[in-house]
């Protein structure tokens, strides 16, 4: 009983501190487990990614055509196009609006539910404790009862 308390009191605090590091050194493991539970929900990032890229395209060919129109304003005068702002951009829009965001309000509501876990651990390992401290003091009891009766049964 006694290593029963002690790997509670350890398991409880080891969840905690998963929790608490939730943002910092396990942020990655919250992450896997936000993403599997988004992607169970139906919320596949692939999907989102395959949109972000069409969108891209779209803002790319605009950004052609409206190098094209520069071109046709330039042409009659010296001035060269700076052909480096009409290059292919990656956005992310609906990663960074949506998904990002989703997947944070997850890790939220996981590390809240990581340190719940932990207070329900907490006293399980107390009761644990409890229990065994409460034995020993009966044995302890006993063996000095024992003890007592002797010296009085030979005097």
């Amino acid at each position: 009983m006694k290593t029963a308390y002690i790997i509670l009191y350890f398991l409880s605090g080891l969840v905690f501190l998963i929790a608490m590091l939730g943002s910092s050194l396990t942020k990655p493991m919250f992450d896997s487990i936000s993403e599997t539970a988004l992607e169970t929900s139906g919320f596949k990032k692939s999907y989102i990614q395959s949109v972000d890229e069409r969108i891209d395209d779209l803002v790319y060919k605009s950004k052609q055509i409206e190098l094209q129109i520069e071109k046709l304003k330039k042409f009659f005068s010296s001035d060269k196009v700076d052909e480096s702002k009409f290059k292919r951009e990656q956005n992310l829009m609906l990663e960074k609006t949506f998904y990002s965001p989703l997947i944070g309000m997850f890790n939220f509501v996981f590390r809240t539910g990581f340190i719940l876990l932990s207070l329900i651990i907490l006293p399980f390992a107390v009761m644990f404790h409890l229990a065994y401290r409460s034995l020993d003091l009966r044995k302890r009891v006993r063996r000095l009862e024992s003890i007592v009766q002797k010296t009085h049964a030979h005097s």
